[in-house]
């Protein structure tokens, strides 16, 4: 598919002027003048335009060549590692259903994709906010008129996604009442995860006992009972001390009053309907559940993929058919507040499967956009292979200097606004609006200051005051 050059089928003209003025010329970048489009994310090769998500536009005026005003878009094809960075209201949870929107099924079609073949999605929605990616916004709430006033400046029209499912743990507070119960199954647990849950190190008198617990339990449908009565047997633990078995049986217990774990819980493949959208609303969670579930899910997400796509290229190797078990072929598995499941200076469950997720996930298929405002609070291990940043305004310099780190470009070097030459890119993300972000990618030659288009389903990020 091509873009249009036809101003009814393009998005409004709603940037022809700007304070911004970057002094580096932009060397290299993806541009197509049919249009006036510039693509991020990949290099674009002939004329294939197809699975792009709408970004937004172009903010800053250049020396030399200036794409002031250009629409801008981000790639689908590729498998990718996205990192979204800023202050609280600086617009990074804005940028998540962004691009939730321009990956999934939407209710009717839009400009925003352009042929874009939908998306299996996870959202890790730590703040409980992303449900509203299920709805049109409404008039009757004041943030959405402004929003739905914005959306025709850019001639677009209010929509939702149509396959999005809100699951929530027992115990949280629900208000759609079409909530699906999110449990954990204990089996899917791996000992070094029950390790960190619960505050234990594995090479220690209690994490023999985790492991040796669920080995004996084996690959059965076990709850956490099961894990207590085993414990709780002396025969079992005829050298180990019993004070090092409460130390696992008290937390263990507590695990089980909350209900967060069961037998008959979720399995990750009941995530994985083609094009799906599936928001894990964990507000109410303790950190470390958070985190739990966010391990859970990053290695299953791993191992089924993996196995998929081993077989799909085993196939194609011997000219045979594979038709399949219904697995996508991608995912995209997204995490807000990722600092929250993910912590620099903790053991945390995620710590490891995240890891993993993002070293050995490409081939697999498998995306991953992580979400924070505290990037120097964020363990960076996890950040190694990161190929698209979205940096919005940050205050302190280790923050910034933690999410500069990890752009995969050349950063700006000089800046003019309010008639002052800025040379320290932090003094430049300090001076950012909302919605407003430098976006880099390794295919363009420095960072590109960007407006992010509005939310075309209800924004649940808004203040209520």
């Amino acid at each position: 598919m091509s873009f249009s050059t036809k101003s009814a089928e393009r998005f409004g003209t709603v940037i022809d002027k700007s304070p911004y003025t970057v002094e580096d010329p932009l060397v290299k970048v993806q541009y197509v003048s049919k249009g006036q489009n510039v693509v991020f994310g990949r290099a674009l090769k002939a004329e294939n335009y197809a699975n792009l998500l709408y970004v937004g536009k172009i903010l800053e005026s250049t020396k030399g060549k200036s794409y002031l005003g250009a629409d801008a878009w981000l790639d689908t094809t590729f498998p990718h590692v996205i990192y979204i960075t800023g202050t609280r209201g600086s617009g990074k949870s804005f940028d998540l259903g962004v691009l939730v929107e321009g990956i999934s099924k939407l209710a009717k079609s839009s400009p925003i994709q352009n042929s874009v073949k939908p998306i299996t999605s996870i959202i890790i929605d730590t703040q409980s906010q992303f449900w509203t990616l299920g709805y049109p916004p409404r008039e009757s709430i004041e943030a959405n008129k402004l929003q739905l006033e914005e959306l025709k400046r850019w001639n677009l029209e209010p929509n939702n996604l149509a396959a999005a499912k809100v699951y929530a743990p027992p115990g949280s507070t629900t208000f759609l009442g079409t909530e699906q119960t999110l449990q954990i199954r204990p089996k899917d647990v791996r000992a070094e995860e029950w390790c960190a849950l619960l505050g234990q190190e594995v090479y220690s008198p209690q994490g023999h006992i985790i492991s040796a617990t669920l080995e004996a339990l084996g690959d059965t449908d076990f709850e956490i009972t099961d894990m207590l009565s085993y414990i709780g047997d002396d025969a079992n633990w005829p050298t180990v001390a019993e004070s090092s078995r409460n130390a696992i049986t008290y937390k263990l217990d507590d695990y089980r009053r909350t209900n967060l774990f069961s037998a008959s819980g979720l399995s990750v493949r009941d995530f994985l309907e083609d094009g799906s959208c599936n928001i894990l609303s964990l507000r109410e969670l303790r950190n470390e559940d958070k985190s739990l579930i966010t391990a859970v899910i990053a290695r299953n997400l791993f191992d089924i993929l993996g196995r998929h796509h081993n077989k799909k290229k085993t196939a194609s190797f011997f000219e045979q058919s594979y038709e399949g078990d219904g697995t996508p072929d991608r995912v995209w598995l997204v995490i807000d507040e990722a600092h929250v499941v993910a912590p620099r200076d903790q053991i945390s469950p995620a710590r490891s499967a995240l890891v993993e997720y993002v070293k050995r996930g490409r081939d697999a298929g498998l995306s991953l956009v992580l979400a924070t405002q505290q990037p120097s609070a964020l363990d960076d291990r996890i950040l190694s292979q990161v190929n698209v940043t979205f940096s919005h305004r940050l205050s302190f310099q280790s923050d910034i200097n933690a999410a500069v780190d990890r752009i995969p470009t050349k950063s700006v070097r000089t800046m003019k606004f309010a008639g002052t030459n800025l040379t320290d890119f932090g003094d430049m993300m300090r001076v950012l609006d909302a919605g407003q972000c430098f976006l880099g990618d390794q295919a363009s030659s420095r960072t590109v200051l960007v407006q992010i288009r509005p939310r075309v389903s209800a924004h649940g990020g808004y203040s209520p005051f």
